[in-house]
């Protein structure tokens, strides 16, 4: 009886010290450096801020094959929100929502290192030369965190406590960044962390900005169009649309589009505001829009997914599939590549709709596809980053 005793307490202790190894594993993983730290030439021509341009460009005027080759495969802590990668040089950047920032070799997807700014991280990291500029929510405070790191001192330059939570994407301009709050209020910061303006439309807001032609737009909670004057910081218009617009705009020319809960895609003007036409899809839309110059391209949460031509207004052609969509797709020459929420990628033929290859992942994919020297980045759950090149 002693012996089994003894057996049975050696097993016990076996099991709490299991239990405590794979506790402090777990706090060394979470406390992992926050630094980045890596020398690189400038660069000319980076990929710095979701949709890459501030006025969201998701058209590359390419021909796409739709047969891939994996090229690298890297892991993160978190999972991914709807935002996107950003490059500079060899260096791609992508945020979470465990509130990191990582960097990885864009030539074989190593690890450069990782940022912990705090809560969640909502929006894709802004690029400005040697700098990533990011920004955290905090989930039991009204307040962000603005960071400004310069990787290639591996330190930390600036910070800013911002009032309201930032989850909705940054736009990079020549001289700063712009961005606005779940409480409505949009921000200019320069570079070097300087307050140059706010804005308050006092209206909870998700949509996130964009820009062209020094006017800033987007949409809130209450239906609204807001247009900002981006040098001075003063309202341009508000105009009551419709129902919540939880989606964010795109401009294309002089032309906005955007989508919103009732189902509508909106063309609106940039300079006032006004409604030019609207499409009615039928269902929820959320993600923003897409557009090579000629069509429109957008999905809602029933599963629909639409060819809109812009300037006849009127529908090329539909598609009924069994899922959502809600994160943006990336448009080519002949094929949309349109992530779906049930784990799949969607290579779609733009003349006619069919859908011609689906590409399965063990999660569901988050990311807006990003096609940028000649390699694809794709981020699905439970974050997981993969870059795949094109077959000839």
């Amino acid at each position: 009886m002693g012996f089994l005793k003894t057996k049975n307490y050696n097993s016990q202790i076996k099991i709490y010290c299991n239990i405590i190894l794979l506790l402090i594993l777990i706090v060394i993983a979470g406390c992992a450096a926050s630094k980045i730290i890596y020398d690189v030439k400038v660069d000319n021509n980076p990929y710095v801020m979701y949709g890459e341009v501030s006025s969201c460009n998701f058209f590359v005027p390419e021909e796409f094959s739709d047969s891939l080759n994996k090229k690298w495969e890297a892991d993160i802590n978190g999972s991914f929100p709807n935002s996107s990668v950003s490059i500079y040089s060899n260096l791609v950047f992508v945020n979470d929502l465990s509130g990191r920032v990582y960097c990885f070799n864009i030539d074989n997807g190593k690890k450069v290192g990782q940022l912990k700014l705090g809560n969640g991280v909502y929006t894709t990291p802004v690029l400005n030369m040697f700098e990533v500029i990011a920004v955290s929510a905090e989930r039991k405070d009204n307040e962000s965190t603005l960071q400004y790191y310069n990787y290639k001192k591996a330190e930390l330059e600036k910070e800013v406590t911002i009032e309201g939570r930032v989850i909705s994407e940054l736009i990079k301009i020549d001289d700063g960044i712009i961005f606005n709050t779940d409480k409505g209020i949009i921000y200019k910061y320069n570079f070097n962390a300087y307050q140059e303006w706010k804005c308050e439309t006092n209206e909870f807001t998700h949509s996130s900005p964009a820009l062209k032609d020094n006017i800033i737009v987007f949409g809130n909670d209450n239906g609204e169009i807001i247009g900002v004057d981006a040098i001075k910081g003063k309202l341009l218009y508000r105009i009551k649309i419709s129902k919540p617009f939880f989606a964010s705009p795109s401009i294309i020319d002089k032309t906005i589009l955007i989508g919103n809960d009732d189902g509508n895609l909106y063309v609106l003007d940039l300079s006032t505001g006004k409604t030019n036409w609207s499409f009615e899809t039928g269902g929820r839309i959320i993600m923003t829009p897409a557009c090579d110059g000629s069509n429109i391209y957008i999905g809602n949460l029933k599963g629909d997914f639409f060819s809109i031509n812009i300037k006849s207004h009127q529908l090329n052609w539909k598609i009924k599939y069994d899922g959502a969509f809600n994160t943006t797709p990336l448009v080519s020459e002949n094929l949309i590549l349109q992530p779906g929420i049930d784990r799949n990628l969607l290579f779609i033929n733009k003349e006619n709709g069919e859908i011609v290859k689906t590409m399965l992942f063990d999660g569901r994919v988050k990311l807006t596809p990003v096609y940028f020297r000649n390699i694809l980045f794709i981020g699905y759950d439970n974050g997981i980053l993969e870059a795949y090149e094109f077959q000839k």
